[in-house]
């Protein structure tokens, strides 16, 4: 069992084996309705925004008694605050579901993460960097690594995480320590399916196109270490 770490009540280390994230290009006109009017969207182009798609693969024992289960988190691109350091990307959380209640309850209660009903259906390929994520009401998404040479670092990768409670806009520090593959090379990283989890954005009519993956290495343990939010402004 991999027990989780902390160093105080305000920080939980996850240990992860299994660690997929694709940056996609898409109409900023598409996203923009779902961000807190106190943020903007990230934009690569006049027009064009970007969204992040990651999936991780716990096993058990995180929070000292949680079974392996499956996470998938959509998030969009914003502006960081740079009086809190430079973060590798700053995130706005739209969605998350994971294969495990306990997870999910967790997610709303302590880092204020806006929950989707649970994922039943999750299948990973962890050595060939792959996956398939659905529930009752469908396919979510299918996934996969496209990129080639791979070549794997362990430099950390500070984020910062935006997201609402009832009361308005929090933020946390997230801290990615892991044996990552990072690229931008184009091929066939999967496909978005048309799902509630994807917020009524018509995801075959959107065509998002890849813009950057980051890749765990198969067979390597690596940590995310996520502080508890905080109010923002």
């Amino acid at each position: 069992m991999t027990q989780p770490e902390s160093s105080n009540s305000d920080l939980v280390i996850w240990t992860f084996d299994f660690a997929l994230t694709t940056f996609f290009e898409i109409e900023s006109k598409l996203i923009e309705p779902l961000l807190p009017s106190q943020l903007s969207l990230m934009e690569v182009s006049p027009g064009i925004g970007l969204i992040n798609v990651t999936a991780f693969n716990f096993p058990g024992g995180a929070l000292g008694e949680l079974p392996e289960f499956q996470e998938l988190i959509l998030s969009a691109i914003v502006p960081p605050d740079l009086s809190r350091g430079v973060p590798k990307f700053a995130i706005y959380v739209l969605n998350l579901t994971s294969t495990c209640q306990e997870h999910l309850d967790h997610s709303a209660d302590y880092y204020k993460l806006p929950v989707f009903e649970k994922m039943t259906k999750a299948n990973v390929d962890k050595n060939k960097i792959a996956l398939d994520y659905g529930d009752e009401s469908g396919k979510i998404l299918t996934m996969q690594n496209c990129g080639n040479n791979m070549h794997f670092d362990s430099e950390d990768r500070y984020f910062q995480v935006f997201t609402s409670d009832g009361d308005g806009l929090t933020i946390a520090n997230c801290t990615i320590k892991a044996s990552l593959h990072e690229h931008q090379e184009s091929g066939n990283v999967g496909k978005l399916h048309n799902h509630p989890f994807f917020l009524g954005i018509d995801m075959e009519d959107a065509e998002p196109v890849e813009y950057l993956q980051m890749v765990g290495e198969p067979g390597k343990l690596g940590k995310q270490h996520y502080y508890r939010p905080e109010k923002y402004n």
